[in-house]
């Protein structure tokens, strides 16, 4: 009698047992199935925050001033040139720049001079702030500038005759920050695309999530 009791309590226990990795197991395997599929703790996350886009046009340049910080009388390594632009926000009434409704600012210190297929290019750091009547967006980024007639080999610090053409000779990407209004709290990129005329495209998001 004693036998078959301690028998059967070994039974149960090896039976305890056995179950315990395959519970553990169908517990991890659902974790990380949950997980692949994104499932929610509670809260909403990162990738539900609803994205802001945006399409640009730079329609024209309304003043320029360059800053002659070596005093050579060039543009070079060192310089800076800063300018207003008009700029079209694309949206519900406002389908081109006959509708510029908006202003960038901006500002590119060079870097780097290079020469590219015969034409000088001069690389810059660049950062703008587009302002609208909801709020505005600070850009950055690495640009560049291409010298034309325009920009002619002796040069003072002051006013400067600049084209679209000269502001934005190829493509290139910036990271953007909101700064107030429709934009407070948000963060994001854009593509700034050579053409006629010149556009970017705005990505953002709030960077605190929703």
């Amino acid at each position: 009698m004693l036998l078959k009791i301690a028998k059967t309590c070994q039974h149960r226990v090896s039976s305890e047992v056995d179950a315990m990795p395959r519970s553990v197991s169908a517990v991890v395997v659902g974790s990380l199935l949950c997980l692949l599929a994104g499932c929610s703790t509670g809260g909403s996350g990162g990738d539900q925050r609803q994205a802001i886009k945006l399409k640009v046009l730079f329609c024209n340049v309304e003043s320029g001033t360059f800053i002659d910080a070596n005093r050579d009388s060039v543009l070079s390594v060192g310089d800076s040139v800063s300018y207003r632009l008009a700029v079209a926000r694309l949206g519900g009434a406002v389908q081109g720049c006959e509708q510029a409704n908006g202003s960038f600012y901006g500002l590119e210190q060079v870097v780097e001079r290079r020469v590219l297929k015969g034409e000088t290019v001069f690389l810059t750091h660049a950062q703008g702030t587009l302002t609208f009547k909801d709020g505005n967006i600070q850009t950055r980024s690495l640009g560049s500038l291409q010298s034309s007639a325009a920009v002619t080999p002796s040069l003072e610090s002051g006013a400067l005759t600049l084209s679209l053409g000269d502001l934005f000779p190829s493509n290139h990407g910036a990271t953007l920050i909101g700064q107030g209004g429709a934009f407070s709290g948000t963060v994001g990129s854009a593509d700034f695309v050579s053409d006629t005329p010149p556009y970017a495209l705005l990505k953002l998001h709030s960077q605190f999530g929703s």
